[in-house]
């Protein structure tokens, strides 16, 4: 009936202009060639329904409507010789006669050529399911109609929606029908699965029956698969649509349980995430996790009393109709096909960030938590969470507030629904510690949610949590005096916890031995000092007074940090241009946790270390100019530390930003404006010239004593050791900067402004070695004829 052969694609058109004839049968050549002379066209504007067509004017030809069902025949035929592409028309065939419907355009005509065959098709199918009972007829023709909707050249949502609810009302009539029948039927509905979205609530509980209680569950396998990827990729909301997230559920179960296939399941998950390391389709994962939770609570809830719970709310929706004892199904089959899958899903770095908020906190009711295999199986995707690099999904295993019960206290050897007296808890908490980046906030999580489990573990005798529950009471995280009184009888019960606590106690007691001591304020280290260095000097004498130290352009690593953090009254350290990493960094930033100010210029710092810089809650001043820091974390460092009032992030990734070129441009601006007509600094620096570490001068002497001496003389600290002695006073001209210096040349040589601005970024880092503060002569004068 189709004698157009072009692939373009139409929408289903409903009314518009036509020209149209009747045409009286002739059957003598004569009688059509004077039809064709004396034809007569009529303007009208058509209406096409399901069931007729009809003309808004109501006159000559269409007085009366042209009902679909009188039609025989629909093509499109040539009605002038000399102009076919113009004038050829539409042709309906009745048994009186024949009507032509000629459009403006073949565009036009060609749209109302297929709208028309559609309809025509669509009546007829009608007719004939309503006309029979036959199953095979009913196969035939269901398989029939949905072939047409995939041969037509109409690209409109109602084509699927026509087909798909003619499909729905004879499913739902029709009671039984044979295996064979049935299989037919099944392939033939499965490519109208996929085609629109959402399917219709009959079809859908029709599949789910196929799939639960159907005698070939392979075939739906096949089958519904191309139609599952479609509603996975593209639905937005199972709440309203729990007919379709039901039947997602059962052929996630029928896929799970072809024994002959075991590599179903993965091959569909990979499938769905795709090849790449990034899913994507945003829809997918949320779409899997709303099955997962909703076959859970089906299988295991039977009184259907949800939790208050976000993440059950966002997936399930109000309307949880596909869950509760009307579809219950067996807890072994569900547990075992759905842990697998979220096994699955967890093995894709994209998936676990999102996986892990959508599990905090514990989406799955009590009956699901009693059950052993099930908690088992959620013990494997939380040591996924616990060993990813992230943060965030670390943190989804502890709760999220008071009162709110977490994956790490469920599992914990004190719940009542622990499996395994606590074998995967002391796994977890070993990954954590390991992943940790400041393993002091790490132990406070835990010390503030899982005490009691600690405290358990230890009265068995297990060394490892021995060693934590020691490392809380010396980190003094345990401020409840009651609680601490029970942890500290905990610890001394055990006899490598006695042994702990003595030696804990003599540390602190050597602290404060230390800290009564006193000894020098201001310490600075000779240039290319070294780790041994560093100890030797600060295990020669008391430093329990020390507050500023300076080890700028010196050798040093993240070795000696173990060195620093003895330091109990550390508040500023200057590392500038040293070999500083990482691993030192985050112990400093756990133990000396009074830092006031922090200088890592040109240190091999990254994010990674940076991120611990937010327990230093003191800290004031922070230069990190040539690092590796990024705008990600920079910006938590500006939430995290409210006191930090002044930082340097220039020649960083930050500074590369929108917000980082802001500030890069305001203190290149305080640069150029760093002095006055009189060459005295600005308001505008005064911050800047008041760091802790411009408020003295340093100098290097050799001395060759060979005992070390304590030597106060005229106000200045000194130390004569086998290593070069180190000096330190107060600087009696803040506005001097030694024109020798090497450092300023060589990073700054093209004009006076970037000039000022090194000499600017020099006072704020702070120097070493034989430079004084202060800028010079040359730079009042530079300053000068640059404003000029």
């Amino acid at each position: 009936m189709n004698s157009l052969e072009n692939t373009s694609k139409y929408s289903l058109v409903q009314c518009g202009e036509l020209q149209v004839s009747h045409v009286s049968p002739h059957k003598r050549v004569i009688g059509k060639v004077f039809g064709s002379i004396n034809r007569r066209w009529e303007k009208h504007t058509v209406v096409l329904t399901d069931t007729q067509i009809y003309s808004q004017e109501k006159y000559g030809i269409f007085s009366m409507p042209i009902f679909l069902d009188l039609i025989q025949h629909i093509d499109v035929v040539t009605v002038s010789t000399w102009e076919p592409a113009i004038n050829s028309a539409v042709q309906l065939r009745f048994t009186d006669g024949i009507v032509l419907l000629q459009a403006n355009s073949q565009n036009e005509r060609d749209q109302w050529f297929h709208s028309l065959l559609w309809k025509f098709n669509i009546l007829n199918s009608k007719k004939a399911l309503k006309l029979t009972s036959c199953p095979e007829i009913v196969a035939k023709e269901l398989k029939s109609l949905v072939s047409t909707a995939l041969k037509s050249q109409l690209h409109d949502p109602q084509v699927w929606t026509d087909c798909l609810v003619l499909i729905s009302n004879q499913l739902n009539h029709t009671n039984s029908l044979p295996p064979n029948a049935l299989e037919e039927i099944i392939e033939a509905l499965g490519p109208a699965l996929g085609q629109l979205n959402p399917p219709t609530p009959e079809l859908c509980d029709f599949f789910s029956r196929y799939c639960r209680d159907g005698p070939c569950a392979a075939t739906a396998v096949v089958v519904f698969a191309p139609g599952v990827h479609c509603i996975l990729k593209h639905n937005v909301d199972f709440g309203k649509y729990t007919y379709i997230r039901t039947f997602a559920r059962d052929f996630i179960i029928a896929l799970a349980s072809q024994d002959t296939c075991p590599e179903n399941l993965p091959c569909f998950i990979h499938t769905m995430h795709s090849p790449g390391a990034r899913c994507p389709h945003p829809r997918v994962l949320p779409n899997l996790m709303a099955v997962f939770l909703a076959a859970i609570w089906s299988a295991f809830d039977t009184k259907c009393s949800y939790r208050r719970n976000s993440s059950v709310n966002l997936l399930l929706g109000s309307n949880r109709t596909d869950v509760g004892t009307s579809n219950k199904l067996p807890k072994e089959k569900v547990t075992s096909c759905f842990m697998r899958m979220i096994e699955l899903c967890a093995q894709h770095d994209d998936w676990v960030k999102e996986m892990a908020p959508l599990l905090q906190p514990i989406p799955f009711p009590d009956e699901a938590l009693k059950y052993t295999p099930f908690v088992e199986g959620m013990a494997t995707v939380l040591k996924r969470f616990a060993g990813d690099s992230r943060a965030e999904v670390r943190e989804c295993i502890f709760p999220m507030r008071e009162g709110k019960e977490s994956w790490i206290q469920l599992i914990a050897p004190d719940h009542n629904y622990c499996p395994d007296n606590g074998e995967t808890f002391c796994q977890i908490v070993r990954i954590l510690l390991d992943k940790a980046a400041v393993r002091r906030k790490l132990v406070r999580l835990l010390g503030h949610s899982c005490l009691d489990a600690f405290r358990l573990m230890v009265i068995r005798g297990d060394e490892f949590f021995v060693r934590m529950l020691s490392e809380m009471l010396e980190s003094d995280i345990i401020e409840d005096k009651d609680q601490k009184s029970e942890v500290l009888s905990t610890l001394r019960s055990n006899p490598e916890g006695e042994r702990l606590y003595k030696a804990m106690c003599d540390r602190q007691t050597a602290l404060s031995k230390l800290a009564q001591l006193g000894g020098p304020t201001k310490l600075a280290m000779p240039a290319h000092s070294t780790d041994s260095d560093v100890e030797k000097i600060l295990s020669s004498g008391p430093f329990g007074n020390l507050e500023k130290l300076s080890l700028a352009f010196t050798c040093v690593t993240s070795d000696c940090a173990k060195h620093l953090v003895k330091l109990p009254n550390l508040q500023h350290l200057n590392l500038w241009c040293t070999q500083f990493g990482d691993s030192g960094l985050c112990m400093l930033a756990e133990h000396c946790t009074r830092l006031k100010s922090l200088n890592l210029c040109e240190t091999l710092v990254t994010d990674e270390g940076l991120q611990a810089l937010t327990e230093l809650k003191s800290l004031t001043c922070l230069n990190l100019n040539s690092t590796r820091l990024s705008a990600q974390v920079f910006g938590e460092l500006l939430l995290k530390l409210p006191h930090l009032t002044s930082y340097d992030i220039r020649y960083t990734e930050a500074c590369q930003t929108k917000d980082g070129t802001f500030i890069s441009n305001t203190m290149d601006k305080q640069a150029n404006n760093f002095s006055n007509s009189n060459g005295s600094p600005t308001t505008s620096n005064k911050k800047m010239m008041d760091s802790p570490f411009s408020k003295y001068k340093m100098r290097s002497e050799d001395r060759e004593e060979s005992e070390d001496q304590l030597t106060p003389e005229n106000g200045k600290v000194s130390w004569s050791l086998n290593v070069p002695t180190i000096a330190l006073s107060t600087a009696s001209n803040d506005n001097i900067v030694n024109t020798n210096s090497t450092l300023l040349t060589t990073r700054r040589q093209s004009t006076p402004a970037a000039f000022l601005s090194a000499t600017r970024e020099f006072l704020f880092r702070d120097l070493g070695g034989n430079r004084k503060m202060g800028p010079s002569k040359e730079a009042q004068k530079a300053a000068l004829s640059s404003k000029q």
